[in-house]
């Protein structure tokens, strides 16, 4: 696989675990995080009373700066490759059609222009 690629999906699986991470949070520290002990009530949780919160916050912060560095690395990557993503699907460009001979089909070149001459005018 290409580095862009994997970077790529990198990428996207640090994003979602982000907005995994952020919706588990709760601003008062109530949320999904009471779950694993970061609610208060029971000192008999998985995290203690606030690991959980100070687990997920240090986590997401992580998160956040991954996710950053891997959006730094793609632009990056993406500026210094010296072309299009759309180069792979798009043909080269064709040579201008030739107007068939006798067929009557102009072949786009610009005709010659006439230039009248000042001494055929006629008087009348």
């Amino acid at each position: 696989m290409e580095m862009m690629t994997l970077v790529g999906i990198f990428h996207v699986i640090v994003a979602l675990l982000l907005i995994v991470l952020v919706l588990l949070q709760d601003p008062k520290g109530g949320g999904a995080a009471g779950m694993f002990g970061g609610g208060g009530g029971s000192q008999n949780s998985f995290f203690g009373a606030s690991g959980a919160g100070n687990f997920l916050t240090t986590l997401t912060k992580w998160m956040a700066v991954i996710f950053a560095v891997t959006s730094i690395g793609m632009t990056y990557m993406t500026s210094h490759q010296g072309g299009s993503v759309m180069d792979e699907f798009v043909p080269e460009a064709a040579a201008p059609m030739e107007a068939l001979p006798n067929s009557g089909v102009d072949s786009g070149a610009p005709a010659e222009e006439k230039t009248e001459d000042s001494s055929e005018t006629t008087a009348e």
